[in-house]
């Protein structure tokens, strides 16, 4: 491992686990809905995409890399996973889509809390757009800090819009064989979960997509009236 870690890269590694931990929220809902069979299924994807374990320290895991390769190497291998269970699961089941759906938005509201709770939120804080937006930052994964993710287009406390020019997370996904619609879906409900954990006033608005053939990616945070 080249150079020292810093705070920096202990905030990656935080939203890289997030990650991870939607993945298992997906498997979950998985296997409670199609049994055993969920278990054949994994045993396949797991057998080429290789489980993790989240519990080694960031060091263990970067030991041979530099940092920066490191750390992107646990993205590339976290996103393309999950992607790679949605996607067998999609070739099997005509509804595995929405079921991965909804298990991505109760972590995501499971996050917004914890969020609230592990940062001492106030009231005021918790009614604010631009906060929650600031905030959820800390736990999705949206590239590498040198990569163009999120750009705040407006922002005000009770409405913050955002754009993507380009999709950071469209490689992994495609080439673990997911489509690219069914996985924005997925992440886009994991955001809308997020907002509601933080509060159940906030509502998520996707209004545009690269992954639906638009020329960018358009979302905000609203304060519901």
């Amino acid at each position: 491992m080249s150079l020292v870690l810093g705070p920096i890269h202990y905030w990656m590694y935080g939203k890289i686990k997030t990650t991870e931990s939607r993945e298992s929220a997906i498997v979950s809902g998985f296997k409670a809905k199609y049994g055993a069979d969920a278990d054949k299924i994994l045993e396949q994807v797991y057998k080429k995409y290789p489980k993790t374990s989240s519990n080694k320290p960031l060091e263990e895991l970067l030991a041979n890399k530099s940092i920066h390769q490191g750390i992107q190497s646990l993205i590339v291998e976290v996103e393309t996973r999950e992607a790679a269970v949605v996607a067998a699961f999609c070739a099997k089941y005509p509804d595995a889509a929405k079921v991965a759906a909804e298990s991505a938005r109760k972590h995501g509201i499971s996050c917004g809390k914890e969020a609230v709770k592990s940062k001492g939120l106030s009231e005021a804080d918790c009614n604010n757009t631009s906060k929650a937006f600031e905030i959820m930052g800390d736990f999705h994964s949206d590239g590498m800090p040198c990569d163009r993710g999120a750009q705040v287009v407006s922002d005000s406390e009770k409405c913050t819009s955002w754009d993507h020019e380009t999709c950071v997370h469209e490689p992994y996904w495609k080439n673990a064989g997911a489509n690219f619609l069914t996985m924005c879906d997925i992440v886009n409900e994991w955001i809308a979960g997020f907002g509601e954990g933080v509060n159940p006033r906030i509502s998520y608005k996707r209004a545009k997509t690269l992954a639906a053939g638009d020329p960018s990616c358009l979302g905000s945070f609203e304060i519901k009236k």
